[in-house]
């Protein structure tokens, strides 16, 4: 399943607004796990076809930050917006005008970038508001309304990542790759569908593999 051809086959994302369906509210009138949020649930099971079985299903433990390289670029750009803000909130103090009004608004906003930077949970979704899920037909993920979906034949590779408090990622590939600039320079990199922060990635893969 894994090494066959690009089946040109991303997947879809649905966004969901206005009142439920008759399904749907039906669906969320079911008993849900404890460990995901009811609405999510119900959205999950309103994607579920005629014939199609789900196989497995989680929310995320954990959410972890960015690892490696990523983190230690987090750290310093963080840093130094702070230090930024510091010597503008000095100026501030030494009368420095307009201009001294305007340098420590400026430091705020990259004090943002840099906290997301480095918690980008903060200001996301909630783990108890997101669900993934894995049928004998596709893979998903629910979050906020929001709905990706990829068929299990076009994922062309499989990994995992593990962390030291147990939980771990399942990484998902299809094969096809994005294209980006930055700085002037062409980038390329992976389309991935990722399970993050599970507290069993193992029985997920086992999951999608049983297929």
């Amino acid at each position: 399943m894994w090494n066959e051809q690009d089946k040109s086959s991303v997947g879809y994302n649905e966004e969901m607004f206005g009142e439920a369906s008759a399904a749907g509210r039906e669906a969320e009138e079911q008993p849900r796990p404890r460990e995901t949020s009811s609405g999510a649930r119900a959205l999950l099971t309103r994607q579920i076809a005629p014939g199609e079985h789900l196989l497995w299903s989680g929310s995320p433990k954990k959410l972890h930050g960015p690892r490696g390289a990523g983190k230690l670029f987090a750290v310093f750009f963080l840093g130094f917006a702070c230090f930024w803000e510091l010597m503008a909130l000095q100026t501030l103090t030494l009368g420095a005008g307009l201009f001294g009004i305007l340098f420590p608004l400026l430091g705020i906003p990259f004090i943002l970038v840099g906290i997301k930077l480095l918690f980008p949970q903060v200001g996301g979704p909630k783990p108890e508001e997101i669900v993934y899920a894995i049928t004998d037909q596709r893979v998903l993920v629910v979050t906020r309304g929001r709905v990706s979906s990829w068929e299990l034949d076009s994922i062309q590779g499989v990994e995992k990542r593990y962390y030291q408090d147990g939980t771990g990622d399942l990484i998902l590939s299809n094969g096809q790759v994005e294209t980006y600039y930055h700085k002037g320079h062409t980038h390329h990199r992976n389309i991935t569908m990722e399970f993050s922060g599970l507290a069993d990635v193992d029985a997920a893969e086992a999951a999608l593999r049983s297929r």
